[in-house]
């Protein structure tokens, strides 16, 4: 299905998926690689428990790439407003990361709608 915007642009109805569901991606780049087993490591025994606990979790990611020095995770969640919610909490657990991983430079953050997955 394609709809109209109001500026006249054909656009995909996002409808058609069907999928109620939300993400947020941290991306990290400049971490030295020695660093990430332990971070990697503390967040799965700490911040894991708690990401599991918020209301709307349904999931986490964490992707590594240890000779670019380089880390993600992709959280989701059922709506934007759970997403939304913990924006605070991820913010405060970006931070514990980067210490951890002594970064060198800040993440990177988007949000997301998922328009399906299978």
């Amino acid at each position: 299905m394609i709809s109209a915007s109001r500026e006249g642009i054909l656009q995909p109805s996002f409808e058609q998926w069907g999928c109620e569901m939300h993400a947020r991606l941290s991306r990290w780049a400049g971490l030295p690689p020695e660093r990430l087993t332990q971070t990697v490591t503390e967040f799965e025994q700490q911040s894991l428990p708690v990401l599991e606990q918020q209301s709307g979790f349904d999931g986490v990611i964490v992707m590594v790439d240890e000779n670019a020095g380089k880390a993600a995770a992709m959280t989701f969640w059922e709506t934007r407003d759970d997403m939304r919610a913990t924006d605070r909490l991820a913010e405060e657990m970006r931070a514990r990361a980067e210490t951890t991983a002594q970064a060198q430079r800040d993440p990177v953050v988007d949000h997301y709608e998922i328009l399906f997955r299978r």
